[in-house]
């Protein structure tokens, strides 16, 4: 297999933790009028489960020959705090684009500027949140390119310039294999928890090298500044990983990797204004007790020079989906659901809970869910989704837009889409009187799993109207520049 085959249905587990609206009532069962969530949320779970199909990524045989989905442009080593390079022009917008070849990348769609292609990646549709980062010409992007080569990420954040140049994975302790310094050496070792060949790797190293039948593997010309090793194995239709600390000055040792039916990643990222820290909406899984696949969202504070250093408070009894920092980085406002209802909520810069911004109840028909909460510009309103489950009729299911100030006040439909079709990805205009959005249909609610086509629409927020960008049903994630255009 090759390596796009994992990163395709890796890619898949970025955005695993469905909504709590999705699932149907028993044939057998009365109908009540409020909805068990957890009940609705282990469904998804067990549908979604039946995605992950990965298979471990083809190796490179030699540390000369360069595997296939290396990016072709140079990384650079990151900053802590990233500086705008004033010689790239930045567009206005940019969109992710399934080209003709079937790869999935980020592109300046020839309407927005000059067209042209940024990020060269093979894989399919292995991009699932992209931003800009306010007053530069940096761009933020969440992708399983290359997953193997971070240090336990299925999926990881990344960021480039609006060029496409100076691409580079901030998380996941990657070390680009042009700045892995000497003297190099060879480590042995073992794969423990899988049957079967593995896929080993290095922090720092080019390539991926195999196992043989019993777990053994050696690895050639790593690093000893290298901090870890990871190992990748094919399972059936699940995907074993794990990963250990090394210290590779140490001569002669042994590295054992223990691997389990398990694993983690970014589902978004937002940026605080100063370009260092960002508030990511992080998933785990496993397997339970029953072989059941089980998902959990966490949302984490992460500086781009010092790693993790804090969580979003939330409240019990509250499930989280994702969270949005505030253009003046004095806070943060995300979406949770509970049993009764959907909420945009608050917490402060350092995660503490600051309380409810705006709720919205399930009726006794629906059962609703917020997710992708966008800030205007000027920080002045957030957009946000309304993933919404017809509780009495089995795979009934739509998204709206709406908004609300960014004092909880004055919230309305901007959007509201017939059952079947969904309004999701909403990207405000530096005006703030246009949104951008990509708009699907699918007969059940994909509660954050990319859609398989898609198209770019803009609404008016004054007028109302409605404007479609793109009808290839090929792009996504529409992201506009929020200091210029549009």
């Amino acid at each position: 297999m090759k390596f796009k085959s994992l990163v395709l249905a890796l890619v898949l587990t970025l955005l695993l933790l469905a909504m709590a609206g999705c699932g149907q009532p028993s044939d057998d069962a009365e109908p009540t009028a409020t909805p068990d969530i957890a009940l609705l949320e282990t469904r998804t779970e067990a549908q979604l489960a039946a995605r992950l199909t990965a298979i471990a990524p083809e190796p490179t045989p030699t540390a000369t020959e360069v595997a296939p989905l290396i990016t072709p442009e140079p990384t650079a080593r990151p900053t802590a705090t990233p500086t705008p390079a004033p010689t790239v022009m930045a567009p206005p917008l940019l969109i992710v684009n399934v080209l003709q070849n079937g790869s999935a990348n980020i592109v300046v769609p020839g309407w927005a500027g000059v067209e042209s292609v940024l990020t060269h990646y093979a894989e399919t549709m292995s991009i699932s949140a992209l931003h800009w980062l306010a007053g530069s010409d940096l761009v933020t992007y969440v992708s399983s390119h290359e997953f193997a080569y971070s240090r336990t990420n299925e999926t990881n954040v990344f960021s480039m310039r609006a060029d496409g140049s100076e691409q580079h994975m901030i998380t996941g302790q990657y070390l680009p294999p042009d700045q892995a310094s000497g003297p190099f050496v060879s480590l042995h070792g073992r794969v423990e928890g899988a049957a079967g060949v593995c896929h080993v790797v290095a922090q720092g190293m080019a390539s991926l090298v195999d196992t043989d039948d019993t777990g053994a593997f050696v690895l050639e010309g790593v690093s000893q500044s290298a901090g870890w090793a990871r190992a990748v194995c094919p399972q059936d239709e699940r995907v074993y990983q794990g990963s250990v600390s090394i210290d590779a000055a140490v001569p002669d040792q042994e590295i054992v990797i223990t691997v389990a039916p398990e694993g983690q990643g970014w589902r978004d990222a937002s940026f605080a204004p100063d370009g260092q820290r960002f508030v990511g909406t992080f998933y785990r899984w496993k397997l339970d007790d029953q072989g059941e696949v089980r998902f959990e969202l966490q949302g984490l504070l992460y500086d781009t020079a010092e790693g993790e250093y804090g969580r979003l408070e939330i409240p019990e009894g509250k499930t989280f989906h994702g969270a949005a920092w505030s253009p003046d980085g004095e806070r943060i406002v995300g979406s949770l659901t509970d049993e009764e209802m959907a909420y945009l909520w608050q917490w402060d810069a350092q995660g503490a809970s600051v309380g409810e911004l705006y709720h919205m109840e399930n009726s006794e028909e629906e059962v609703l869910t917020f997710m992708n909460a966008a800030w205007s510009a000027d920080g002045a309103a957030l957009a946000f989704e309304v993933h919404r489950w017809y509780w009495w009729s089995p795979e009934k299911f739509r998204t709206d837009l709406w908004r609300v100030d960014a004092n909880g006040e004055n919230a309305s439909a901007l959007l509201e889409v017939d059952w079947g079709t969904h309004a999701t990805r909403p990207s405000w205009g530096a005006m703030g009187t246009t949104l951008f959005y990509q708009l699907s249909t699918s007969e059940t609610d994909l509660g954050g799993l990319m859609p398989t086509e898609a198209d770019i629409w803009a609404i008016k927020t004054d007028t109302m109207e409605t404007v479609r960008w793109t009808e290839d049903g090929k792009s996504f994630l529409p992201a506009v520049r929020p200091d210029g255009g549009f």
